[in-house]
């Protein structure tokens, strides 16, 4: 084991067992893999993936607990919430810890991660006691209402990027509405959701409600076409999520799908140039360009594509790449040498195709060889766009594409299967405006790159996925509606026969 990571493990406290079920850890029983820090290829921890019995009792228990936990007050689940995300804060040393080990993202990153779980898990607690039906005007002697009642139990598999994130975006606003969930943890980053699990049980959450299974897709695709899951929450990539859709279909299961991006960020020749700057860096070499919503496509008007071009490759040379742990290093690692030499893959082909690498393109020099790095890579593109332009690399590359008008900008913005999020600059307002309502996604951010706001619908359209996340529509997704009809006369009611 590598003697510079001993003081971050006994930081981590990793978990001693990986899944999760009666309020307690415990082992999958199955097949066992290994999970490795990126930055050096160091074995974390020995996961036993669940087996199919492990599924069916999760997903039995999780249907047992649940009535229960719907006829709960719902202050009562929003105060179980609430103290999940002091103990969240209280333990956010140890979590960035964790996340960093078994992601390979930046120590800083990772404590910013923890922050934003637990303010999912307060707006969540916020919603429980305002999630609101409806009474409608009377028809006649007819009193009309609508309910707003749980779904059941739901299926929440999240991605490897930010686990830790993901689970409280997903259980919290299931949980608030009354659900139980089955949290599919990411193989790739295993570590996170038994430990977000145990601390939701220590916040006072009855047994059963959330339970953690670890393991391959085989294991989603259980949970999503298990008869007794009447919902599927799913974010990772467009080809997984077309399986979840195919396995959750046979039940007609509900499914809110968060899926890829080839997100346009749009620099108009008028743009606060220096703004737009780092914001486009920021957007896409953040967590080494994992994140579905990455400004991945940069579109720049032609009167400053010369310069502004030259001043982001500038700054991208500038990023310093190096151990996650290390606090001078603003990129860590992809979360394995595996997904950082696809990257590479992907880059050679679209050069084989025309692109020409301005910045990265490679390996960065001096670092452990059995890491997970890339380098902050910029590509300009030809008249002519390479394969890359319409694929989700999922990794710190940008490509750069100049554009003459509004007009045009729309269309090469529009020139993808996604839809997920986009941006652009400007200073002038009305252009700004109309080119957020022309661009076909389900976000969209003016002056501004990357910045979620927790209380507002996030999803995409498109092969971006199904449904909204966050906000009063995100948390209304984890509820069936019931109209009830009270007839206040029905002594009068005509007779059929």
């Amino acid at each position: 084991m590598s003697t510079n990571l001993t003081a971050h493990l006994a930081t981590a406290a990793l978990p001693a067992a990986h899944s999760h079920l009666s309020g307690t850890l415990c082992q999958g029983g199955g097949r066992e893999f290994v999970t490795s820090h990126p930055g050096d290829g160091t074995p974390l921890a020995t996961v036993q993936e669940a087996t199919p019995e492990f599924v069916d009792a999760a997903v039995r228990e999780a249907a047992g607990a649940q009535p229960a936990w719907a006829a709960t007050a719902p202050h009562q689940r929003a105060r179980v919430l609430r103290a999940a995300a002091d103990l969240l804060e209280a333990q956010a040393v140890r979590l960035a810890h964790l996340i960093t080990l078994d992601n390979g993202k930046t120590l800083a990153e990772a404590y910013g991660e923890v922050a934003v779980a637990a303010a999912h898990l307060r707006a969540a607690a916020g919603w429980a006691a305002t999630l609101e039906g409806s009474t409608l005007p009377m028809d006649g002697g007819t009193l009309r209402m609508v309910f707003r009642e749980p779904v059941g139990v739901v299926a929440a598999i999240i991605p490897f990027n930010s686990p830790l994130v993901f689970a409280a975006q997903k259980v919290g606003p299931a949980l608030a509405a009354g659900n139980a969930v089955l949290l599919k943890s990411p193989e790739l980053s295993p570590l996170a959701a038994p430990v977000f699990a145990g601390l939701l049980t220590d916040a006072g959450l009855p047994a059963g409600l959330l339970q953690v299974l670890q393991g391959t897709g085989e294991v989603g695709r259980r949970l999503a076409g298990h008869p007794a899951v009447t919902m599927v929450s799913f974010t990772g990539s467009t080809a997984v999520g077309r399986q979840v859709m195919r396995s959750a279909a046979n039940d007609m299961k509900r499914v809110l799908l968060e899926l890829g991006g080839k997100s346009a960020n749009i620099v108009y020749a008028d743009a606060d140039l220096d703004a737009a700057l780092h914001a486009t860096v920021g957007g896409i070499f953040r967590n080494a360009g994992q994140r579905c919503f990455s400004g991945s496509r940069l579109l720049v008007e032609e009167p400053i594509a010369a310069e502004f071009t030259a001043r982001v490759v500038e700054l991208a040379r500038s990023i310093r790449v190096g151990p996650p742990f290390d606090p001078d290093s603003r990129l860590g690692t992809l979360i394995s040498a595996a997904e950082a030499e696809r990257v590479h893959v992907m880059v050679e082909e679209a050069v084989a195709q025309g692109a020409r690498v301005l910045a990265g393109g490679d390996r960065p020099p001096g670092l452990h060889p059995d890491g997970a790095y890339y380098a902050p890579t910029v590509l300009e593109i030809a008249e002519r766009p390479p394969d890359i332009v319409y694929q989700e690399v999922f990794g710190p590359v940008l490509t750069v594409q100049r554009f003459s008008g509004a007009a045009e900008a729309v269309a090469l913005a529009n020139d993808s299967p996604f839809g997920l999020v986009g941006g652009c600059w400007t200073r002038d307002l009305d252009r700004a405006l109309t080119t957020a309502r022309q661009v076909r996604s389900g976000y969209f951010w003016i002056n501004s790159y990357g910045a979620l706001a927790l209380d507002a619908p996030i999803g995409g359209v498109g092969l971006s996925g199904v449904g909204r996340e966050l906000g009063r529509i995100g948390h209304e997704a984890y509820t069936e509606t019931k109209t009830v009809l009270i007839d206040t006369a029905p002594a009068d009611a005509p007779r059929w026969h």
